[in-house]
Parts: C-alpha cells; sequence; structure tokens
C-alpha cells in the first residue's frame, strides 16, 4: 500500500445534449459537482455526481468524475466499480484505465492494477503517466528493478516529468545507489529549483565527495525553501565540522535535534562540536542528553568516557567503560587503552 496518495488526473467536462431530469439539469449538475471537486468538497462532489450518474447512466464521464471524488476519500471500493463502469461505457478510454490501475493498486490489487494499466498503454503507448504509475505499483510490491525500468521509461518519453524523476531518485537511494540517484536530484533541481529535498540530497552527495562548501551552499538552498527540515540542517552542520568549522557546526546541530528531538544523532554530533573546541561541560551534557533519548547511545558513552579520562575522573571513566561493553565491545576496548595505555 503506498503511503502518499497520488494527485488525481483532471476532471473531465462533458456534454450531454438537452437531456433533462425533473427541475434538475444535469449539465448544470456536472458543472456544479466539478466545481465542488476543484474546490476540494469531495463529499459534496460525490454526492452530485451520484445524481448526474442516476439520470445520465449511459454518460462514461459522469462515472468517472464520480470515481475521482471517491478516491479523493480514500473510497477506493467505490471509486474502482465507478472506474470500472466508465471504461465498459467507453472502452477507449486511457484516462479512465489509469485512474482505474491507481485504485486498484492503493487497494493491494497488483495484478488488476497492472491489467488496466497495460490496457491504458495500448491506447495510448507514448503517454508517460502510465509507465509512472506501473512504476510505483511495480515499487508498492518489492519489484524495484521493474520499477526502475518503468520509471525511466516515462522521463524518456516526457523529459520534464518531475513527478518521474523524484520518484527515479527515491528509489535509487532506497536501492543503496545514492550516487546514481543524485543525477536525478539534479536534473529535479532544474526543473524545479524549489524543490527543497532535491537540493538537501544534492548536498548530501557533496558531503559524500568531501566537497564541503559545496554541501554547505547546498544545505543553506534547501533550508531556505524548507527551515523545517531536519535533515538539511544536520548536512549543513556536518559539512562545517568536516571542514573543521566547528563553531560554525553548532548552531545548524542544534537546529536539527531541536526539529528532530526523538534522535539522538543531531545531539552526539552536537556534542562533538563542543568536544573538539574543548567545551566540556557543554559536551557533557550534550552526550547525557542523547542518552536520554538512546541510552544504547555507544558514541555519546564512549566519549564521556573519554572526557572522564581527560578530566582524571577515573571512576567515572571505568563505569562508562563497563556500561559499554555489553553494548559495543570495540568501543569499549578502545576506551580502555585510554583508561589504561598499555
Amino acid at each position: 500500500m503506498k503511503i502518499c496518495l497520488r494527485s488525481s488526473l483532471f476532471a473531465f467536462v462533458f456534454l450531454i445534449g438537452t437531456v433533462c431530469i425533473v427541475a434538475q439539469d444535469p449539465q448544470a449538475l456536472f458543472n456544479r459537482g466539478l466545481d465542488e471537486f476543484n474546490e476540494g468538497k469531495f463529499a459534496q462532489a460525490e454526492a452530485t455526481f451520484k445524481i448526474v450518474v442516476k439520470a445520465t447512466p449511459a454518460v462514461p464521464e459522469g462515472h468517472f468524475n464520480l470515481g475521482l471524488a471517491l478516491y479523493r476519500q480514500k473510497k477506493y471500493g467505490e471509486a474502482a466499480k465507478a472506474f470500472a463502469e466508465a471504461v465498459r461505457l467507453k472502452p477507449a478510454y486511457p484516462r479512465a484505465y489509469i485512474q482505474l490501475g491507481n485504485t486498484l493498486d492503493l487497494s493491494g490489487n497488483y495484478a488488476g492494477a497492472l491489467a488496466a494499466y497495460a490496457s491504458a498503454e495500448k491506447l495510448e503507448p507514448d503517454n508517460a503517466v502510465i509507465f509512472y504509475h506501473r512504476g510505483l505499483a511495480h515499487e508498492t510490491v518489492g519489484k524495484l528493478p521493474e520499477a526502475d525500468a518503468q520509471f525511466r521509461k516515462a522521463i524518456a518519453l516526457d523529459p520534464k516529468y518531475r513527478s518521474a524523476y523524484n520518484a527515479l531518485a527515491r528509489l535509487l537511494d532506497k536501492r543503496k545507489q545514492e550516487d546514481a540517484a543524485v543525477i536525478f536530484y539534479e536534473k529535479l533541481a532544474d526543473l524545479d529549483p524549489k524543490d527543497a529535498y532535491a537540493q538537501q540530497r544534492i548536498g548530501d552527495h557533496f558531503l559524500r565527495s568531501k566537497k564541503y562548501p559545496e554541501a554547505a551552499m547546498q544545505f543553506k538552498i534547501s533550508i531556505a525553501l524548507d527551515p523545517t527540515n531536519a535533515s538539511a540542517h544536520l548536512g549543513l552542520g556536518a559539512a562545517y565540522f568536516n571542514d573543521k568549522k566547528y563553531a560554525e557546526a553548532v548552531a545548524p546541530y542544534h537546529e536539527a535535534s531541536r526539529l528532530d528531538p526523538n534522535s539522538a544523532q543531531p545531539v552526539v554530533y552536537l556534542a562533538d562540536a563542543y568536544r573538539v573546541q574543548r567545551l566540556f561541560p557543554d559536551a557533557k551534557a550534550a552526550y547525557q542528553k542523547a542518552l536520554t533519548i538512546d541510552p544504547k547511545s555507544a558514541d555519546a558513552i564512549y566519549w564521556l568516557g573519554a572526557i572522564a579520562v581527560t578530566e582524571q575522573n577515573m571512576a567515572d571513566a571505568r563505569a562508562y567503560h563497563t556500561r559499554l561493553k555489553a553494548i559495543d565491545a570495540a568501543k569499549a576496548a578502545k576506551l580502555l587503552d585510554f583508561i589504561s595505555p598499555k
């Protein structure tokens, strides 16, 4: 099942001639339903389109738009029936097949979704949208190479298809192919410079490549676009820290910890920035805070022990060593060498 609801395809206007029902004009009702849908009033649009399809059951566009209203309310079972009726009435209806495929996929009917996309492809073999959504269906069931191929096909058909670039880049991240992913994040950023996540992932690439000034610049761009992106703040801190700008790393690490209070990592990094500046009281306080979030943070325990040694507090140092042995034997051995050099 997908995490995010896909965006609906455009609602379609249809003309029904002079058909009328008592006291109501189906065309006027249809237009009202479109207005309600476009205003985000999906329950009202559903009710309106139900009247439309009851009055004009042979018109496929009514069923299609009813399906869209149901889909946006996550009523996937009912939506699938509406889209299926639309394609039954109008077999050459690729958009309805695509939306049927999306709905079946979100309902967990992978085989049915693929069949719907295949029907759409027969009608519009060069429609990039079909391949994009088929890729999402493959990804849902863990068929990642197949998803990769579909996203690339979508991009080949439409080189400006931002959703396909985004999907492919994230898929490559998922497959631990970060250096390949950055190519598509860069293209995405070219197409949409305001994509904060793409800018952050480009920054992550520069950070991995040890291009710290370039990484810092990218993270600043990402933060300007989305100040709530904890990962971008964390990356900015790391860019400064690795560039030996330890004092400058403090503020972004602190902000990352504020934005992501359940993660010990930014607090440990903040403590590291204090420690290398020999601001030991601040470092110890931060490491202790990290341990309240994650009592098994080996880095926090190790450095608390190391600082205790530096301060000649050997009792605390040995206590941290004992605590660390149960978590990370290699780090515990390293700390012991610091406590009692051979």
